[in-house]
């Protein structure tokens, strides 16, 4: 049979969906809905930029900055997220999928749709962000979906503080979809596909903190 991408019907129906790619001997869309989340991602983090989420840090010293120095900023901040929001899918769905494909040996393509699917869900986490954290106006590892505001009440190291900030209800269950996928899909024991799941998302978390904990003014 042949299985065409389904986004959402990846979502809200799993058990219908997976039973489908794993009986697949062809996919269909795939590239159309690879380059539509790539799209997504683009303007959902020029939008975050547009309203200064991410650059929280430099807007903190606007009036220690030149006029210059801070259109520059302002550019450098812009510049940065289109860069990500090309990144983002990137990682998460291409590289997430070699990973997955050569660890559990399930075909390349039907990992990366499970992938593509479970990218659905980081780019509803980014766009709920936008909205909510411009209400109330925190950053993003102040956030009550994340373990960021516990850990600032008990740690001071802010790259740590960044990196529970990144765990999210969004995260885990994301972890918990892909999951649902790839266990059946592979013939692996199946805490392997667990075990790679959650240490790829770990280091994940770990360069996204080190990323937030970057200064935005060392490169002006």
């Amino acid at each position: 049979m042949t299985y065409q991408v389904q986004i959402l019907k990846g979502l809200f129906q799993p058990r219908t969906n997976r039973h489908q790619l794993e009986q697949a001997e062809g996919i269909t869309r795939f590239g159309t809905k690879l380059l539509l989340l790539y799209l997504c991602s683009a303007i959902i983090f020029l939008l975050g930029a547009y309203f200064g989420i991410g650059s929280e840090s430099m807007s903190k010293e606007i009036t220690k900055l030149g006029e210059s120095e801070y259109e520059a900023g302002k550019l450098l901040v812009i510049a940065g997220k289109l860069v990500a929001g090309l990144l983002y899918p990137t990682f998460y769905v291409v590289l997430a999928a070699v990973v997955f494909w050569a660890v559990l040996d399930i075909p390349f393509k039907k990992v990366a749709v499970v992938q593509m699917i479970a990218f659905g869900l980081h780019l509803l986490e980014k766009a709920v962000y936008v909205p909510f954290l411009l209400q109330m106006d925190i950053n993003q590892s102040a956030n009550p979906f994340s373990l960021g505001v516990i850990s600032q009440s008990i740690i001071s190291n802010e790259y740590f503080i960044h990196f529970f900030g990144e765990i999210s209800l969004f995260q885990v269950t994301i972890i918990g979809i892909i999951y649902f996928y790839l266990q059946e899909l592979t013939e692996k024991n199946k805490y392997i596909p667990l075990i790679i799941i959650c240490v790829f998302y770990l280091a994940s978390w770990f360069v996204a903190a080190f990323l937030a904990y970057i200064d935005v003014r060392v490169f002006l």
